[in-house]
């Protein structure tokens, strides 16, 4: 269990050095932080997960598995929504974009008409 608190520690370091350069918006910080402090918070209280292991049948390692695994699956969902909204913006401003080019166009023509008619 020891290995999943340094794994823990690693991810947060990841985390906050991906954070600070501005590779990692706040909202994806926060949770990698909590994926990280779930490893490292297991790894160092093994003694309340190994009774809950043993109630449920299952080794600690792999109710640390299961854990990690729900937890990272919400965080997919999470992703995938917040993909599927910039989807929308994006499909929504190129739309606008090409409203606005199309009027512009149409005003340039309209003008370059009344001057070849002078």
């Amino acid at each position: 269990m020891i290995i999943a608190a340094l794994i823990g520690l690693l991810i947060l370091f990841i985390v906050v050095r991906l954070s600070r350069r501005g590779q990692l918006s706040f909202r994806y910080t926060i949770g990698w932080i909590g994926v990280a402090s779930f490893g490292l918070m297991a790894g160092l209280f093994v003694w309340i997960v190994e009774p809950l292991a043993d109630l449920l049948g299952l080794s600690a390692a792999a109710l640390l598995g299961l854990g990690v695994l729900l937890f990272l699956t919400v965080i997919a969902i999470q992703l995938s929504v917040s993909i599927s909204g910039l989807q929308r913006q994006v499909r929504t401003l190129v739309e606008e974009i090409a409203e606005i080019e199309f009027r512009f166009r149409s005003g340039n023509n309209k003008s370059n008409n009344v001057e070849n008619r002078n």
